[in-house]
């Protein structure tokens, strides 16, 4: 098939886009930036039963380049060094970090792999950008994030992420080519497409405006050569109340006379008191629900996409943040899966030593009826992870 050629021309295409740009020496800027951070962590099921402990040095790098007026170029990779039980406890478990490498191109290597440590370099943003007055031009890859709301997103068909992940602030990113022109101050139209490594292709267009003094976005396209995709979204506010919300609708091209397609929709409001105090409260719907979830494990770590955002119908999120100290903030956020009589309950603490160096606890609980996919019986399953990181940006 010619498409599997793609990635070739693609590198072939960068490399000589790259040589040629270096001519222009009298032109290059650069920026360079990353951090690095230490995180021990832990997880149970019962606290008084078996503990897993694990360690994760997290370095990444971010490198921009401005060749031109109108040119910049982007690198970013993220360098991981794992070690700790869960190497032993889980059978190939290098495997299992490369397999969330999603995009065409495979640029994620183990380039350490033994029995208890693992080293792990992925390139997550790799792209070139042309701008020019109303128009961007962005070939590579990268993030192309169309969600308004905060824990969920069924506008995301790009790069949706895990609210769980707080490690990887950067989230993932796609291969893809994406067009914008931006019509006025506040409406723009946006046509993007991605390709992903089992060669289903996402392909949409987005149009942004501005009315009521609220911002609205419709899309419609296709995911992952699969199904249609047709979905909107807005974020406003209601006097002082922020309000958001986005939704889509799925169904298969294959079968478009039946009534086998999927909804999804998030609400999301939020309020900021004088004091600091910030509250959020999000709702999601979802009748993508099939997931055959068993456990809090499999939830935690299923691949993503905006078809697997929850396992259950109904879901409700709250979150409370506040300002403790000048130095010290703190965070509680949690989720209820009213389906399973479930929840999650995830306290965290910041604290800033200086401006490039932190420290952060984080504490994510899990509790729900789940259906043992063997037996058939329902039991309660439990999940506990808890987190001490040290960061340093540079």
């Amino acid at each position: 098939m010619a498409i599997k050629y793609l990635k070739y021309f693609f590198l072939l295409g960068v490399c000589t886009f790259s040589f040629t740009l270096n001519a222009q020496d009298t032109l290059k800027k650069y920026e360079f930036g990353g951090y690095i951070s230490n995180m021990q962590s832990i997880q149970f099921q019962d606290i008084q039963g078996d503990w897993i402990n694990d360690n994760l040095i997290h370095n990444r790098l971010n490198f921009d380049w401005f060749p031109g007026e109108n040119l910049s170029f982007k690198l970013g990779l993220r360098n991981r060094f794992f070690t700790g039980e869960s190497l032993k406890l889980i059978p190939d478990y290098g495997s299992f970090i490369t397999a969330s490498e999603l995009g065409y191109l495979d640029l994620s290597w183990n380039v350490i792999e033994e029995k208890s440590v693992i080293m792990n370099m992925n390139i997550d943003r790799l792209y070139f950008q042309y701008e020019k007055g109303d128009f961007s031009a962005t070939i590579g890859r990268q993030r192309i994030n169309w969600g308004k709301t905060f824990a969920w997103n069924p506008n995301d068909l790009f790069n949706a992420y895990s609210f769980f992940d707080f490690d990887y602030v950067e989230k993932p990113g796609s291969d893809a080519v994406r067009l914008q022109y931006y019509t006025s101050y506040v409406s723009s139209v946006e046509l993007a497409a991605k390709i992903d490594k089992d060669e289903d292709i996402t392909l949409a267009a987005l149009w942004r405006f501005n009315k009521w003094n609220y911002d609205f976005q419709l899309l419609a396209g296709m995911l992952n050569s699969s199904e249609y995709a047709i979905g909107g979204g807005w974020s406003g506010a209601i006097k002082s109340l922020d309000f958001k919300g986005e939704f889509s609708y799925l169904h298969p091209k294959d079968n478009m006379s039946d009534t086998t397609g999927q909804f999804i929709g998030s609400v999301s409001a939020g309020y900021t008191f004088a004091n600091s105090l910030s509250l959020t409260f999000e709702f999601l719907y979802t009748d993508i629900v099939g997931n055959g979830i068993s456990d809090f494990y499999q939830y935690y770590y299923q691949p993503l996409s905006v078809k697997t955002l929850s396992f259950t119908e109904y879901n409700l999120f709250g979150q409370a943040s506040y300002q403790i100290t000048p130095l010290l903030s703190g965070t509680f956020a949690c989720m209820y899966y009213p389906k399973i009589n479930g929840y999650f309950l995830g306290p965290s603490f910041d604290y800033s030593f200086t401006d490039n160096l932190f420290a952060s606890l984080v504490i994510q609980n899990f509790s729900g009826d789940m259906v043992d996919p063997i037996t058939g019986d329902k039991n309660r399953n439990y999940a506990t992870y808890a987190f001490l990181r040290l960061k340093w940006s540079f």
